[in-house]
């Protein structure tokens, strides 16, 4: 959700809705004023009203535009818990947020039905393709450690609180998949991102 809602409206009228999911943030930036917030509510509100009218359940999700990363999670665990088919439509709102959707869908894409995105009251359809590299959290958590800098399998195994075995696995996936490399120094064995 942005500022309006007739973004919302065409996917309903086209495909059908049995839940709409309307995700918005409300982040206090200092470009964004308080004539900013009432925007978003009076499309919140638009926007539920058509819900309403129209029958459907409406459940909406508030979240920090700019976590990215915990906002893919957020967006993955939603599409988990639905068992109807999924529309994406990727077209209101922060571009962060939009992109955080749109990989969330690459990562849950057997969930998804269609990805949209509404152009002129046009919908243009994405292609729906699964994520190249389908990482789990964990795997993420390590890549995001590994942009500090170099560590030893050891390092990431205290610093993750696993045992050693448990970790050389999730190296070695992350080596298969080419998004570390590694080598040896010695008796210790050092992890890089590529």
């Amino acid at each position: 959700m942005g500022f309006h809602t007739e973004h919302v409206y065409k996917p309903i009228a086209e495909f059908g809705a049995k839940k709409v999911v309307l995700i918005y943030s409300k982040d206090d930036e200092e470009y964004t004023s308080e004539e900013d917030f009432k925007k978003i509510d009076v499309a919140l509100n638009k926007a539920k009203e058509l819900c309403n009218m129209l029958g459907i359940d409406c459940e909406e999700v508030e979240v920090k535009g700019m976590e990215f990363e915990k906002n893919v999670e957020i967006f993955r665990e939603l599409m988990q818990n639905e068992n109807n088919r999924i529309i994406v439509n990727i077209t209101g709102g922060r571009k962060i947020t939009s992109f955080a959707l749109l990989y969330a869908s690459l990562y849950e894409f057997q969930k998804i039905d269609k990805i949209v995105y509404v152009h002129n009251k046009r919908i243009v359809e994405f292609p729906k393709i699964a994520h190249p590299y389908n990482l789990t959290k964990f795997e993420r958590k390590i890549l995001s450690s590994l942009n500090e800098g170099e560590k030893t399998i050891t390092d990431l195994a205290k610093e993750f609180n696993v045992s050693l075995p448990a970790i050389v696995k999730y190296i070695n996936s992350l080596e298969q998949k080419k998004l570390v490399k590694t080598h040896k120094i010695g008796r210790k064995r050092i992890v890089n991102i590529i």
